[in-house]
């Protein structure tokens, strides 16, 4: 591993207000406003309704610094030219996407690992360890998908304002059909809820999806399967960017 790329990086990604406020800060002060807000919910199912809130919430930590962070950067240094110079010294864009990715996982990683400290020291949301682990497992495959999403529309246009408008675009559309700017899934009108349906990232709002990781029950396989072909759908826009960004250098 080159650690001057990878210390660079990381300076990138730290200097990146998109990702620092959108990936860390954001999430909680949604987390504290919704939650302040419950009102009128029995005793017995506040505790539930809090770690879904909690559970549904952390998923815009991903996609703010996976997928918006990184397009709001990388296009900006693409189209002002600052990765062909990195192309004199052999480093490819195969050889990019591996540190931004490893340094952009790792960074997510202390979010997560600050959001959910909050939650429960803050807020008093009680998430075992186990069922916070079985949701990074699952959550880790939406940032896998965000990324090579991300870095595919950057390297594919090269332009920021069209690459940041489609990431911002995908983000506030996931937002929404995923249950997290204020109407559930199950609220949304029969056309939109079938949409909604259709993406994985909507079961993380379910009650279906707390009992599954907080309580043990039995694993929705559809869900899991819909995030394998985000996954791979992600990586064939991601392979198809890299050829044709290779065709144009050649």
């Amino acid at each position: 591993m080159n650690k001057y790329i990878f210390k660079f990086e990381t300076k990138l990604l730290l200097q990146n207000f998109t990702s620092l406020f959108f990936g860390m800060v954001f999430p909680i002060l949604m987390s504290f406003l919704i939650i302040s807000g419950l009102k009128d919910i029995p005793a017995s199912l506040i505790d539930e309704v809090k770690r879904s809130i909690v559970l549904t919430i952390s998923i815009i930590s991903p996609l703010s610094i996976f997928l918006v962070g990184l397009s709001a950067l990388f296009a900006k240094d693409l189209e002002e030219g600052v990765y062909d110079r990195l192309d004199l010294f052999s480093i490819n864009h195969l050889s990019m996407a591996k540190y931004k990715f490893i340094v952009y996982y790792l960074f997510w990683t202390v979010c997560n690992i600050f959001y959910f400290g909050v939650m429960k020291f803050a807020l008093g949301v009680n998430i075992p360890l186990i069922s916070i682990i079985k949701h990074t497992g699952f959550v880790t495959l939406i940032a896998v998908a965000s990324f090579f999403i991300g870095y595919s529309i950057c390297i594919f246009f090269k332009k920021f304002s069209i690459s940041f408008s489609l990431s911002m675009g995908i983000y506030f559309l996931s937002m929404i059909l995923g249950g997290m700017m204020g109407i559930q899934v199950e609220d949304m009108p029969k056309a939109i809820k079938k949409i909604a349906q259709l993406i994985p990232i909507s079961h993380f709002s379910s009650v279906e999806y707390v009992n599954e990781v907080a309580k043990g029950a039995k694993l929705n396989y559809s869900f899991f399967q819909s995030l394998i072909v985000l996954v791979l759908l992600s990586l064939v826009l991601f392979t198809i960017s890299i050829y044709k960004n290779k065709r144009k250098s050649n």
